[in-house]
């Protein structure tokens, strides 16, 4: 499996710490979200601890960005049951900060839980 180039890796992560970071700061609707950068995927999700205090945290899928070295672009997708499914409304890009746009936006709710 490869790797992200290490320079692209870097420029995700900055975008992606900055977006978890947005989400956490929301004034109606904060979120606690985490990512984890594998191969050549990025693994979106949102942390929600149940209530107690021996509460666990669990990791509730939201996203997943794909990169192909092949066409230098990112993809976006959603989780359909089991499997993950390319998100149709936000095709592939360039530019990764469009796909986090499309998750922010979400007007068909495939990726912020209730």
């Amino acid at each position: 499996m490869s790797d992200l180039p290490e320079f692209l890796r870097k420029s995700a992560s900055r975008r992606l710490d900055e977006f978890c970071r947005k989400a956490a700061l929301h004034p109606d609707n904060p979120r606690r979200l985490n990512y984890r950068i594998t191969g050549l995927q990025v693994h979106l999700f949102e942390i929600r601890t149940g209530p107690g205090k021996a509460a666990t945290a669990r990791e509730l899928p939201m996203a997943q960005l794909r990169f192909s070295p092949e066409l230098n672009q990112w993809s976006l997708h959603h989780q359909n049951g089991s499997h993950w499914q390319l998100y149709l409304n936000a095709g592939p890009t360039l530019e990764l900060d469009k796909l986090l746009t499309a998750i922010s936006q979400d007007p068909l709710r495939f990726f912020w839980h209730d």
